[in-house]
């Protein structure tokens, strides 16, 4: 199982690399979209987390579950927005270097 969802982040991988080899704006746009993404995650964890108190004994239960996942999926995301702002950057230099050549 692991190896098919290695196979799939790699073809996605290079499917963003080639977008952002013709567009670096399209890299600007899913660099944002996942800032935005774990700006919003961030947020709902600091400020309603700790409001929400369940009051019934099943969602004490999934809360409880839940809980430390819920902050594994900023860090995935705020990890995916610093490898497409690199991956852009990236993009955005050598085509300024081959539009000066």
């Amino acid at each position: 199982m692991a190896g098919i969802s290695k196979l799939s982040a790699e073809r996605y991988g290079a499917m963003f690399a080639q977008l952002t080899d013709k567009s670096w704006v399209f890299g600007v746009i899913v660099a944002t979209v996942f800032l935005v993404i774990t700006l919003c995650l961030s947020y709902s964890i600091i400020y309603y987390v700790p409001l929400y108190q369940p009051t019934t004994e099943p969602a004490m239960a999934i809360m409880t579950t839940l809980k430390p996942l819920m902050f594994v999926f900023p860090l995935i995301t705020a990890g995916l927005t610093f490898a497409a702002s690199f991956r852009v950057v990236k993009s955005y230099l050598n085509n300024k270097t081959t539009a000066l050549k």
